[in-house]
């Protein structure tokens, strides 16, 4: 649901970037608890959600971050008949 109001924000090439950058971090996480920090599917399900739901709400604002930085559409200016 907050990914349409940052996707509705960027440009084309910020789409794309947001949605790899999300992904890649999202992999990144996984695969930290996984293999860092010894994780299974079986402890994830029982006392992990909360874990995975604030990494991915982290990598949510970090790509945001960088995206609308980098890739925000320019603001359009009101045209109008008076000139």
């Amino acid at each position: 649901m907050l990914d349409l109001l940052i996707v509705k924000k960027l440009t084309r090439k910020g789409k794309i970037a947001y949605w790899i950058i999300q992904l890649t971090l999202d992999i990144l996480f996984i695969g930290y608890l996984f293999l860092f920090m010894d994780y299974d599917m079986d402890r994830l399900a029982e006392d992990g959600y909360g874990i995975v739901i604030g990494g991915i709400v982290v990598s949510l604002l970090i790509s945001a971050g960088i995206c609308l930085s980098l890739w925000k559409k320019p603001k359009e200016e009101p045209t109008s008949g008076d000139h």
